[in-house]
């Protein structure tokens, strides 16, 4: 299974939909956005480790009878990186994808949206996120980021509520 060998999995659904976006409607441009944002988001944080490339970072997805999107996001366990740095990277990965800050929230512009590949919007939720426990053991432990929404069992993430989101805001914004 590919989140076995990963350092960070997530688990991501379409929540709303957007006239604009058609769910899957071409993986190979989600995936590069998905590759850019992710060495993006590891450029700010760790400028010395090498760029994911192809292979490190898996993709996979369905539309379901609604028409919207499931995923999973993994992270490769990368040789001669420490986890914990790719980790962090995906833990931000996920609060872009699931970010629900309004326009006056702290954090509100690092939003991204799988389902159309859109910077900027989202209109997806982080279900699950589960990390290794190390880089030899295959053991794995589940992370929250945000708040239980028991409406569509995703997460609210803000920046106004959670110590965490806003500790991984200012990372980004502050570069380490």
């Amino acid at each position: 299974m590919i989140w076995n060998a990963s350092s960070i999995c997530l688990r991501v659904r379409q929540i709303s939909a957007s006239p604009a976006v058609a769910p899957l409607s071409d993986v190979p441009k989600v995936v590069q956005g998905l590759y850019q944002l992710t060495n993006s988001i590891q450029k700010q944080l760790s400028p010395h480790l090498r760029p994911f490339v192809e292979g490190e970072i898996k993709f996979v997805g369905y539309t379901d009878q609604h028409d919207k999107l499931q995923a999973m996001l993994t992270l490769k366990k990368r040789k001669n990186v420490e986890i914990s740095l790719d980790q962090i990277t995906g833990l931000i990965l996920a609060f872009f994808i699931g970010n629900t800050s309004s326009l006056t929230d702290l954090g509100q512009e690092h939003k991204w949206c799988p389902a159309g590949n859109i910077t900027g919007s989202t209109w997806c939720g982080v279900t699950c996120i589960t990390k290794a426990v190390s880089w030899w053991q295959v053991s794995r432990t589940s992370v929250q980021l945000g708040e239980p929404n028991g409406n569509d069992g995703t997460w609210t993430m803000t920046g106004t509520k959670c110590a965490v989101i806003k500790r991984l805001i200012s990372i980004m914004r502050s570069g380490n």
